[in-house]
């Protein structure tokens, strides 16, 4: 390695990118046949979010050195960034069939997996880096992470505490130890958070990953007030980190309503098949929960969050390569040929879903999708789930999302958010027709045997008692839920908002204010005295 790129490696692992890239850059034009350069460019567009360069940078690199596996895991690690998890995972593949005798690779080539929604396939592999190298905080936390999604709640509490115990400032650590069970009062970690958040020395990430911890175990424990406290610390500091208009976000599901109308969804030249199953709604709304009730039925398979039908549309869009912003999508989208689209889309969920009569796509943002799905897709079944909107708004609130959902931070932006979002469901039940089936998840909890089998019904199965056990399903689970659905059904969540009813006040009046144009009733919601 020559003296140049040690030193652009270091400056990149210092976080000084420009610098870094400075000296990458003159050492590509001089060595161009040195696949190390390539793998560091390919890391520097990857974090300057640069993707397609990286993706060529890797592919450079790859083809200089086909049989260097760090070269190939960076190639997938692109690929499923850019939303091609079928070229990922073949990827993947090629990767796992390598000697992979360094810790670093297994880890890479299990973080790769896990993108790539296939957490069981990435558990081997997290447990080997740990074998070869059981010091690795990382490769620890990477194995945790994974024991959480194939139900292991035990063993990746386990693997935390191990992560705590080498790297005691880890808050990610501690704020998916919190989510691993409910804490009681004789078992929680409290005091030790508390401890932590004391700790002069910290990021605003830091503090707001703790407090996002300390809220969950307080609340847990009974103490509604004092988690409130450090929730709305969390979620003010968190809100100042992003730069965000709800405005748009609003103006964007209105503008969806006016385009999108019962004329151009329902036009019938879609690409036939009966397999695509949609679970769509807002995060925290039993999505997940019906996602497990359907997939315990011997037809129907999970996908995961598939990202295909957004990417497929977005490249079908922006054919011509200009720039195309959220608005114009909205618009230009009914140009593009719904078979084209519908075909696209299960070509880039292959070779996963091809195993299975039925598979189940539960992107919870597909709901900004669900006409465009209906014209591409005109056999697809599509499942909403609407939750109570003080419940589903207190949900969303105490979740720290990663890259996602920044509405969630602010709760008069939540009120307007769910106020649009409201708006738009309301349009799909007028538009979709019977495409489309709303489950109300108060109904579900309360009723499971008769909403679920009205489910199975809508999705064109054939009724089986396992879809009542859904918490006994052995495969794996990606989302925040992945501890709350291995349970049998619970409706212990449902009104917990009334234990914060003055703290909430602020979305309470932005909910009463959009109450008559989104047709619910809010008669029992307190008033601001």
């Amino acid at each position: 390695m020559s003296g140049q790129l040690a030193d652009a490696q270091s400056l990149f692992a210092a976080g000084d990118v420009r610098q870094s890239a400075i000296i990458a850059e003159a050492l590509v034009s001089r060595e161009p046949a040195n696949p190390s350069v390539w793998h560091l460019l390919c890391a520097l567009h990857m974090r300057t979010g640069n993707l397609a360069t990286a993706r060529s940078c890797a592919e450079r690199a790859v083809a200089l050195a086909p049989t260097d596996p760090a070269l190939l895991i960076q190639y997938g690690q692109c690929l499923v960034v850019s939303g091609q998890r079928r070229e990922a995972l073949q990827v993947a593949d090629r990767a796992a069939a390598m000697n992979l005798n360094r810790a670093d690779w297994n880890d890479a080539l299990g973080t790769l997996l896990s993108f790539c929604d296939e957490p069981t396939r990435a558990l081997p592999l997290f447990r080997r880096a740990v074998e070869l190298s059981p010091h690795d905080s990382n490769h620890l936390y990477n194995l945790a992470t994974v024991q959480r999604m194939t139900g292991d709640l035990s063993a990746a509490e386990a693997s935390l505490n191990r992560v705590i115990a080498i790297r005691p400032d880890d808050s990610q650590a501690y704020h998916m130890r919190a989510s691993l069970r409910a804490q009681t009062p004789a078992a929680n970690h409290v005091d030790e958070l508390t401890q932590r958040l004391r700790q002069a020395q910290r990021t605003p990430l830091d503090e707001v990953t703790l407090c996002f911890a300390l809220a969950k175990e307080l609340e847990d424990t009974g103490r509604y007030q004092a988690s409130f406290g450090y929730l709305k610390r969390a979620c003010d500091l968190q809100r100042r980190q992003i730069k965000y208009n709800v405005g748009d976000d609003v103006a964007l599901m209105d503008r969806i309503i006016r385009l999108h109308d019962r004329a151009e969804v329902n036009v019938d030249v879609g690409f036939e098949t009966e397999e695509c199953i949609f679970v769509i709604g807002l995060p925290r709304s039993g999505t997940t929960l019906v996602e497990r009730i359907l997939t315990s039925h011997s037809n129907v398979i999970a996908a995961g969050e598939l990202q295909a039908f957004p990417h497929e549309l977005f490249k079908a869009v922006r054919q011509s390569g200009e720039a195309v912003g959220p608005a114009e999508i909205v618009e230009r989208a009914l140009d593009v040929d719904p078979a084209a689209l519908g075909r696209a889309y299960i070509d880039a969920t292959r070779p996963q879903t091809a195993g299975s009569p039925h598979f189940v796509d539960k992107l919870p943002l597909n709901y900004l999708n669900a006409g465009l799905i209906r014209r591409a897709l005109p056999h697809a079944r599509i499942v909403a789930l609407m939750r109570e909107p003080m419940d589903s708004c207190y949900a969303m609130y105490k979740t720290l999302f990663a890259g996602a959902y920044p509405f969630s931070y602010d709760l008069s932006e939540l009120g307007q958010y769910y106020a649009a979002w409201h708006r738009l469901m309301r349009h799909w039940c007028d538009v979709l027709g019977d495409t489309l089936l709303v489950v109300h998840y108060e109904d579900l909890v309360t009723h499971q045997e008769a909403i679920s089998r009205r489910i199975v019904a809508h999705c064109g199965l054939a009724w089986q008692d396992e879809c009542l056990a859904f918490h006994q399903q052995s495969t794996a689970v990606t989302t925040a839920s992945a501890t709350q659905v291995r349970q049998p059904m619970y409706s212990s969540s449902i009104g917990k908002w009334h234990h914060l009813e003055s703290e909430l006040l602020p979305l309470i009046e932005t909910l009463r204010r959009h109450e008559p144009a989104c047709g619910w009733s809010v008669a029992e919601l307190p008033r601001n005295r």
